[in-house]
């Protein structure tokens, strides 16, 4: 035994967010469907039913005589909300329920209250109550017809899309620095010193007119040293640049692509397989 479980949302982008982590809790997309305004199926079933919207919901809920809810739905998807169904085995019926809720569904007797719906607000809460704010309803086979006496299963296929993107490989680092190493040059000085000596003087030469008076002379003397200076030239140049070269690397993965079996009953029927590809880039 499965049940239904119907919950009501305003937006388009809260049923998308519930659907997404309905999915990703492990239930199948198969057993979820969405419902809006625009939807072939809603219209399909709409024109070939004899109460309008109303055998929509009752197709799809198994419940004729419930109108109430019904009138319900209609106002809320004219409106342009979203309703969405799903299939499940009872044991999953509350996690179920605890993914749709946390995701703001609409409050069914707060709406019919809202929308005038008369005797409405009994019934929702038969269906369902006001602190789960779905709709609930028992089949054994309702999974199957959803566009006339179609069941749509879409077959997805991964395509391989190859990037690229820069990866540091580290630097060349350059760093000029100085060092020192001794030299040495030879370099002829010259000192001047004063020399004092003492010679006698033979003849009759005659005395000066200053003699007799005091008298002092000086005399320099002198020596080099030697003087250093540096000068400085440009004697290499350090050229830095970069290359680029090219090289083809083959990505290998796998993609994944679903399929389906058919297996038709009866007596000798034999299994098979259909798949749909599309193209993949590689």
């Amino acid at each position: 035994m499965s049940e239904t479980i119907v919950a009501v949302f305003d937006t388009a982008a809260h049923a998308e967010a519930a659907m997404r982590d309905l999915e990703s809790a492990g239930i199948p997309r198969s057993s979820i469907q969405h419902y809006a305004k625009d939807d072939a199926v809603f219209a399909q079933r709409d024109s070939s039913s004899e109460t309008g919207h109303h055998g929509f919901w009752a197709w799809l809920l198994g419940e004729e005589g419930e109108d109430s809810h019904a009138a319900l739905y209609d106002r809320t998807v004219e409106s342009g909300g979203t309703v969405v169904t799903v299939i499940t085995e009872q044991g999953e019926t509350e996690r179920v329920t605890s993914i749709l809720l946390s995701h703001s569904p609409v409050d069914l007797e707060e709406r019919a209250s809202e929308y005038g719906l008369t005797g409405a607000s009994g019934s929702t809460a038969a269906g369902a109550s006001a602190a789960t704010n779905l709709r609930s309803s028992k089949s054994s086979s309702k999974a199957a017809d959803l566009v006339g006496k179609e069941e749509i299963i879409p077959l997805a296929e991964e395509t391989l899309e190859v990037g690229k993107r820069k990866v540091n490989q580290g630097a060349t680092r350059l760093r000029r620095y100085v060092v020192e190493r001794p030299v040495e040059e030879q370099v002829r000085l010259r000192d001047e010193t004063v020399s004092i000596s003492r010679r006698p003087v033979t003849g009759s030469t005659a005395v000066a007119a200053d003699a007799f008076t005091e008298k002092s002379i000086d005399v320099a003397e002198t020596t080099e040293e030697a003087v250093v200076s540096k000068t400085a030239r440009v004697v290499e140049e350090v050229v830095v640049g970069r290359k680029a070269t090219e090289r083809t690397e083959t990505v290998r993965d796998t993609v994944r692509r679903e399929e389906v079996e058919i297996d038709q009953g009866g007596e000798g029927a034999s299994g098979s397989s259909v798949g749909a590809r599309a193209p993949t880039n590689r």
